[in-house]
C-alpha cells in the first residue's frame, strides 16, 4: 500500500506521515520549494521537490499529478493549504488514485472569513460582529466612527497571517492602511470585527455527509504571536456548545473531510464566538490521538470504502506542546518592551512549570526531523526574532487563491 502526501514544514504533516507508517503504508511526500523538516522521517520511502505552492501553484500540481500518474497510490492527501489547490484538480486525481475532498469553490467559500458571517447566520452560530468594507475609505470611516477595540482581518487568510488587533483606536485608520498597503489588498478591503477578550477555543473534525464521525476541542493556553494565532501549548477541554455549533455549520454544509473551526470565549461571560474555519486537517489532530481520538485511522478506513462509525469522546486534560514555538512564546514575551520585569519574570515560571505533557515532533524513534528542524531554526534565528518572524514558515506553502482565479480558474486553463 502506497500513499502520497503533501507536505508543508509543520507538525501535522510529520503526524500524518509518522501515523501512516504505523498504518501499513509506503509514503512519499512532495515538498514546496524547499526539503522541510518532516521529509527526513524515518517513515518517508520517497522525496519529491515540486515548485512553490504559493509562486508556482500550478507547476506544483503538475508535479504531484505527474507523480500519481506513475506510482500506483493507494490515495492521495494533502496537509494544510495545499488541499485547497488540490481540490481544484480533484477530478482529475481521482482518475489515478482516491482523493476525499471538497469542491474547489466549496472549500474557498467555507475558508473566506466574509462568507462565514453568511453561513454562520444560516446555521445558527453565534459570530462577533463583523463589517466587510466594500472600499479602503469606507473602512477608514467605519474605523473613525468605532470606539472599541477590533481586529483587522485578511478576508482569506490562515494561522492569523495578516491579522492585526488594534487596542488603540486612535491607531486603528493607520494599522488598517498598513495591512491594506503590505498583503496588496485595495481591491478586497480587510475585514473589521469587533475584537473578544478572552480566550482560544479549537476545534478539528471529521466528517461524512454532513455528519461528525469525531472531533477534538481544546483550549490554547499558549499561542504565537501572544496576541493570537497558532498554538504552541494545548489541552483538551469540555466545551459542548462549542461541538454544537461544529455540528450545526458541519451539516449546513454537507461537509464531508477534515474541517476546524477557532472561536473566541468571552471571558466575561463564557459565550463563544466563531472566529474562523480552516476546511482541512490542523494540528489539533496530533492532540487528538494523545486524547485516544484517533482521526486519520478513521480517515483511512473512511477513505478505502469503510463504515465510519462515531469515534469515541476524547479524554479531558491531556496536554500536547510544540517545543521550538512554545519557546518563542517566552522569547517574545522576554523581549516586549510592554512588559515589567516582573510580568517577564512570571511568563518564565510560567512557561518552566513541568506538566504531564505530550509533544507533537519529539520522538525518540524518528529524530532526525528533531535535528533538521533545529538546524533551520538556528540558522534563521534573526529572522524568527523578528516582528515578522513566523512568515518564514509560510512563504512556500500559503495558497493565494486571488491570484490563482485571476491566471488559472477564470482563464479555464487545466493540468494536462
Amino acid at each position: 500500500m502506497k500513499a502520497l502526501v503533501t507536505t508543508p514544514a509543520s507538525p501535522t504533516s510529520l503526524f500524518v506521515v509518522r501515523r501512516l507508517k504505523e498504518l501499513g503504508y509506503k509514503v512519499t511526500v512532495v515538498d514546496s520549494h524547499n526539503r522541510s523538516f518532516v521529509s527526513y522521517s524515518n517513515a518517508v520511502d520517497k522525496r519529491i521537490l515540486a515548485p512553490s505552492l504559493r509562486y508556482n501553484p500550478q507547476g506544483f500540481a503538475q508535479t504531484v499529478i505527474d507523480e500519481l500518474k506513475s506510482g500506483e497510490y493507494s490515495f492521495y492527501f494533502p496537509v494544510l493549504e495545499c488541499g485547497f489547490l488540490m481540490s481544484y484538480y480533484r477530478d482529475i486525481i481521482r482518475q489515478h488514485t482516491k482523493m476525499i475532498s471538497m469542491s474547489f469553490e466549496e472549500i474557498t467559500h467555507a475558508h473566506n472569513k466574509n462568507a462565514m458571517r453568511e453561513y454562520a447566520k444560516a446555521a445558527d452560530v453565534r459570530i462577533p460582529r463583523t463589517e466587510a468594507p466594500d472600499s479602503v475609505q469606507n473602512a477608514f470611516k467605519l474605523l473613525e466612527e468605532l470606539n472599541s477595540p477590533v481586529v483587522i482581518k485578511p478576508r482569506v487568510a490562515c494561522n492569523a497571517h495578516g491579522q492585526k488587533i488594534v487596542t488603540d483606536q486612535g491607531r486603528a485608520v493607520w494599522e488598517y492602511a498598513q495591512i491594506v498597503k503590505k498583503y496588496n489588498l485595495e481591491d478586497q478591503p480587510p475585514l473589521i470585527q469587533q475584537y473578544i477578550k478572552g480566550s482560544l477555543v479549537s476545534t478539528v473534525n471529521l466528517a461524512v455527509d454532513g455528519e461528525v464521525k469525531g472531533n477534538v476541542v481544546f483550549r490554547a493556553l499558549r499561542t504565537v504571536p501572544t496576541s493570537g494565532g497558532t498554538s504552541s501549548y494545548r489541552i483538551t477541554v469540555d466545551e459542548p456548545e462549542a461541538e454544537l455549533f461544529d455540528a450545526r455549520i458541519i451539516k449546513h454544509l454537507n461537509w464531508t473531510g477534515f474541517i476546524s473551526f477557532d472561536y473566541m470565549q468571552d471571558e466575561a461571560t463564557g459565550q463563544l464566538y466563531l472566529i474562523d474555519c480552516n476546511p482541512r486537517i490542523a494540528p489539533g489532530v496530533i492532540l487528538g490521538y494523545f486524547a485516544g481520538v484517533d482521526l486519520m485511522g478513521a480517515f483511512v478506513d473512511l477513505i478505502n470504502g469503510k463504515e465510519v462509525q462515531r469515534l469515541p469522546k476524547q479524554k479531558i486534560g491531556v496536554r500536547s506542546k510544540l517545543h521550538f514555538l512554545d519557546l518563542g512564546w517566552l522569547l517574545y514575551n522576554l523581549t516586549d518592551k510592554k512588559l515589567s520585569r516582573q510580568e517577564k519574570w512570571a511568563c518564565f515560571r510560567t512557561w518552566a512549570k513541568r506538566e504531564s505533557t505530550h509533544l507533537d515532533i519529539e520522538s525518540i524513534r524518528d529524530m532526525k526531523p528533531w535535528f533538521a528542524l533545529w538546524t533551520f531554526l538556528l540558522r534563521n534565528i534573526g529572522r524568527l526574532l523578528s516582528p515578522e518572524g513566523g512568515e518564514i514558515f509560510l512563504e512556500h506553502v500559503l495558497f493565494e487563491e486571488a491570484e490563482f482565479r485571476k491566471e488559472v480558474v477564470n482563464s479555464q486553463a487545466v493540468v494536462l
